[in-house]
């Protein structure tokens, strides 16, 4: 391609009995008694000769009494963790899915180009300002009055959003923030007392913990689609687009129109924003969703800010070769155009580090902070100069 819990672990015991022929004869009668007080107390049930035992937990379990209106009239056991209660993936569907909803983009059509034979000439013709939707994806109510995340290339190029609930009402969105470098976006409808989603942590998800992604792959037709899986890795590094994100990678099924849409752990908590799928022929089963515990301070920065603060700026666009990075463009006002950074300077070191890509130029960068200084090694005209650059802040352009 070019491109929070689950702190509780289990451990669940699979065996078969070992049990001579003759003996069993026996003890047949006996043994049959015992497996069955088993399987009320203990909770085991056996298949094929199998027997799977409860999980054991490092926290406690608790008993309560079920409610009056519980067909079984008897005592029920929930498991807790940290006081959160295991949900089922049926009822992680019920509770998330009022909080996931249908992110439409729509856009005018460009002026279309057409070939006259006649003339030997091609002409441009004016489509109409008719909006016509030119993408959909998913998105999340983080907010109980209308602040919803999703992810940014989602609405990139929008002329107008248009945001579908559970309940099938429209709002129109605005755009509160957006951020490509991340890929997350905030918009906001004029709605209240809508259902928000509780965000976890991402920072204790585990390898094999539940993982539940909900959203409306291949568009609204199939709106608030629940697919269910395992976390399959985490802190995955992926680069996109010459942007670098850390991933958790899930098999739960993520198709497009997905992105923007909620991965939920056991417990209801969005723990990811699904985002990226691998779709090279014969690959199944990898999907990938920025964690949760990364993206919540960039959400806070759209929310308050309407971009992420606090991010450097060095003022150059480069071009990669296999003696470092070419200066393509200065910014005009930036740090780099006043430290005398030109068009054509082939930049070698950072900070007195051997950079050849435009990933570690920006790693360079973005160990600093806005005010401070990079010294880049340049080769220009033959002779190698260091020149102190003071970064900026990378602000979006009004």
């Amino acid at each position: 391609m070019k491109k929070y819990p689950c702190s509780d672990t289990t451990e669940l015991i699979e065996y078969r009995p070992k049990v001579k022929r003759h003996i069993l004869r026996k003890i047949a009668p006996y043994l049959l008694t015992a497996l069955f007080a088993s399987a009320i107390t203990a909770g085991a049930a056996g298949v094929g000769g199998y027997y799977y035992l409860k999980p054991v937990l490092k926290t406690q379990s608790v008993s309560y009494q079920a409610p009056s209106g519980d067909a079984s009239g008897g005592a029920s056991t929930v498991l807790f963790t940290d006081s959160k209660k295991s949900l089922s993936v049926t009822d992680i569907a019920k509770q998330v899915g009022p909080s996931c909803v249908g992110v439409i983009n729509k856009a005018k059509l460009q002026p279309r180009r057409y070939y006259d034979p006649f003339s030997g000439r091609y002409y441009y013709y004016q489509t109409g300002e008719e909006l016509v939707q030119q993408g959909s994806g998913s998105g999340i109510i983080i907010s109980e009055d209308g602040y919803i995340v999703t992810n940014q290339h989602v609405i990139a190029d929008a002329s107008e959003i248009t945001i579908i609930l559970n309940t099938g009402d429209e709002y129109t969105a605005t755009v509160v923030g957006s951020d490509a470098k991340s890929d997350l976006a905030v918009l906001k409808i004029n709605a209240s007392g809508l259902t928000a989603a509780v965000l976890g942590d991402s920072s204790q998800v585990e390898v094999g913990d539940l993982a539940v992604a909900i959203g409306n792959p291949l568009g609204q037709e199939l709106a608030g689609t629940v697919t269910s899986g395992v976390i399959s890795a985490v802190n995955r590094k992926m680069t996109v687009d010459n942007r670098s994100y850390n991933l958790l990678q899930t098999d739960a099924a993520i198709n497009p129109g997905n992105s923007g849409g909620a991965l939920v752990n056991k417990y209801g908590e969005v723990i990811g924003i699904n985002s990226i799928k691998m779709s090279e022929t014969g690959v199944e089963g990898i999907g990938f969703a920025i964690a949760i515990s990364e993206a919540k301070p960039i959400i806070d920065d759209l929310m308050n800010s309407g971009y992420v603060s606090g991010r450097s700026l060095i003022g150059i666009t480069t071009t990669e070769s296999k003696n470092g990075l070419t200066v393509y463009s200065v910014i005009e006002g930036s740090g780099a155009e006043k430290a005398g950074i030109k068009q054509g300077d082939l930049i070698v070191k950072a900070d007195g580090k051997v950079v050849t890509t435009s990933e570690a130029l920006n790693e360079a960068r973005d160990g600093k902070k806005p005010g401070e200084y990079i010294i880049l090694t340049v080769i220009r005209n033959g002779e190698l100069t260091d020149i102190k650059v003071q970064l900026g802040e990378d602000k979006p352009k009004k």
